[in-house]
């Protein structure tokens, strides 16, 4: 249905100052004045505001069809409590028939442009405000309004903002997950979100947190990233997380000393947590984000890297929201890598978090997500994407909206400042060109992150570049979910019985990577294998000249599979510990450091030693054979 300037029936335009409502009557040229307000105060400062719908023609130049709010301000001076009278009147109005994202502001301020100028480039995640003064507004020519826009967004830069996105201005595409998320969390369920950096992960915590209300849930995140989390053990971490949850659902925030022992430690955590959540009437969605942190073999701290924390912290967390929580407590494990949900056992123990929580990744954006983003920003820069563009975009970055971003701010960059501009091909190959080095950089980032913390996914990726199908095949077999990690995090796709990278844009900036990675790395692993390897067998040798010829004669052959001790020439620990000669391989030097009678100082820490060479083993006869 088409809309046209003018008035609802309802509304009270005599009830506004009569500045404000011949102010009101030219808006009502371009716009359908759908609603009026009482004014708000703020301090000692009263504001007032209309509703408006655009006409259809008026829609196209500011991008949208909803209605939009337009405040005035009859003060000679622009403060930034203006800005806080938004939210009032937004809190007055379903949310779904508005459009927050861009709003007018009509100022007494001759200044007020420029001022609002400087707040957004302070502020450049801030929606978009078009402010003009009531002079300009009833200037002659042109409409004022319009001109305000073309005034004010052909120079800002709406593409360039490179931190997590906490407002839903420029949030694009992640609604269905981000909804999933809180679905889950109503019904008590647990969920998991990962992908590589800068793929979105914060952004769509800060919308989880945005949107908690409207699914009636209370929001806790714990950055596992920040020492305060990761250095704590996990006692002290429960008694943090009590703390943080008593602070967001709205009771007075105290500290926590749960005790020493994990008896004590659980059974106060379920005392405190059932007193917290019989206080409060919503349920609780605890978020765990940067989750590697406190998990083994990526944690900052040694004592969830390598010790018992990471599995009785969970264990107690699991126990409790099984059989206490009443369907009012939930978690959203986030992350890079899923492992704490994919690894049957942590320090050979069932990890009580195995599968324990769904897992999905942060998806890209769709071709009309990417439509979406693009159009709707470059809009207010003047800047028009053609189809052919925004298909160029997607074939490129894949839908990867941090990638897309900051090539269309290079457009910006360098297209003409006279504007409108319909961006071609020349322009777009351009920008693409200027953002090489900056793409390689993030590549760079990602696949060292990939290497030093996730080396099986980076074994992979290499296998893909390569197009070494035997040993995709070989990991497809042994170890599928790698494969599907990396399809997860929207960098390789399947093509039929083949896997290949997913957009063009990384292709050979990863062969270049991932090559002159690939042989320094595995050179370097072979070089600590082997030295290892030599440490080992010194270390057994000097343990086996301190034993009786009996007890060492049945570590033997305890130690060594039948076929193995059949084959062997000699017994002499000298020479089956030989570091030019021995007849044992390193597979048969973890039979020896299984056995609990050799080298026992090694105490509690032996099946983590084992389990961490027995990794290296495996890492290693995938080697290269001119390597190996």
């Amino acid at each position: 249905m088409p809309t046209y300037p003018g008035f609802h029936p309802d509304l009270k335009i005599e009830s506004y100052p009569s500045k404000i409502q011949a102010a009101i009557w030219k808006i009502g040229e371009n716009f359908y004045v759908t609603k009026s307000f009482n004014s708000i105060n703020i301090g000692n400062s009263e504001y007032w505001a209309v509703l408006v719908r655009p006409t259809d023609e008026f829609s196209v130049y500011i991008n949208t069809d909803r209605e939009v709010l337009v405040i005035f301000s009859e003060y000679n001076t622009f403060e930034i409590r203006t800005l806080e009278a938004y939210e009032e009147f937004y809190n007055l109005l379903e949310s779904k028939r508005i459009d927050k994202s861009v709003r007018f502001l009509i100022s007494k301020d001759i200044r007020i442009e420029d001022s609002v100028r400087h707040y957004l480039d302070q502020h450049p995640e801030y929606p978009i405000i078009i402010p003009t003064t009531f002079d300009h507004l009833f200037e002659r020519g042109a409409d004022p309004l319009l001109r305000a826009i073309r005034r004010n967004y052909l120079i800002r830069d709406l593409f360039a903002y490179q931190n997590p996105l906490r407002e839903e201005t420029f949030f694009f595409g992640r609604q269905e997950v981000v909804n999933s998320v809180l679905d889950m969390a109503k019904s008590g369920q647990n969920s998991g979100l990962f992908g590589l950096r800068k793929s979105g992960k914060t952004s769509a915590i800060y919308a989880i947190q945005r949107k908690a209300k409207g699914f009636s849930l209370n929001v806790v995140v714990i950055d596992c990233q920040n020492p305060a989390v990761h250095s704590r053990k996990y006692g002290e971490l429960l008694g943090f997380i009590l703390s943080e949850v008593r602070k967001v659902v709205g009771l007075k925030k105290i500290t926590f000393s749960l005790g020493s022992d994990p008896a004590e430690i659980s059974e106060s955590f379920f005392l405190h947590m059932n007193n917290i959540i019989s206080n409060v009437k919503n349920g609780v969605l605890i978020v765990f984000d940067e989750v590697e942190n406190i998990s083994p073999k990526t944690a900052a701290s040694a004592h969830w890297r390598i010790g018992d924390d990471t599995l009785l912290f969970w264990q107690i967390i699991r126990s409790y929201i099984q059989s206490e929580s009443q369907g009012k407590i939930s978690i959203s494990i986030f992350g890079t890598n899923p492992y704490i949900l994919e690894a049957p056992k942590i320090n050979d123990v069932a990890n009580p978090m195995y599968l324990y929580a769904q897992k999905r990744f942060i998806p890209s954006l769709s071709f009309d997500d990417t439509r979406e983003m693009v159009e709707r920003l470059g809009y207010f820069m003047g800047l028009e994407f053609p189809p052919e563009i925004i298909a160029n975009l997607q074939q490129e970055f894949g839908g990867h909206p941090f990638f897309t971003r900051q090539v269309c701010s290079k457009i910006h960059q360098i297209a003409s400042v006279s504007r409108p501009v319909r961006v071609s091909l020349a322009l777009l190959s351009r920008a693409k060109t200027e953002f090489q080095g900056q793409l390689e950089q993030y590549l760079r980032d990602i696949v060292e992150h990939l290497r030093d913390n996730y080396f099986n996914e980076f074994c992979v990726l290499r296998a893909v570049v390569e197009g070494d199908k035997s040993e995709l095949t070989e990991y497809g077999n042994e170890a599928p979910d790698l494969i599907d990690h990396l399809i997860g995090y929207g960098v390789v796709e399947r093509r039929g019985e083949d896997f290949d990278i997913r957009f063009d844009a990384i292709k050979s900036i990863l062969q270049r990577l991932v090559s002159s990675n690939s042989e320094s790395r595995w050179a370097e692993i072979s070089r600590r294998r082997n030295d290892l390897e030599v440490s080992i067998r010194i270390a057994l040798y000097h343990w086996s000249r301190n034993v009786s010829a009996e007890q060492w004669h049945e570590v033997l052959s305890s130690s060594l599979t039948g076929k193995r001790f059949d084959g062997l020439t000699t017994t002499e620990p000298s020479a089956l510990f030989s570091s030019r000669e021995s007849p044992l391989y390193l597979s048969d030097l973890l039979g020896f450091l299984k056995n609990e009678r050799v080298l026992v100082y090694l105490g509690a820490r032996r099946s983590q030693i084992v389990r961490y060479i027995s990794m290296l083993s495996i890492d290693c006869a995938r080697m290269p054979m001119q390597i190996a």
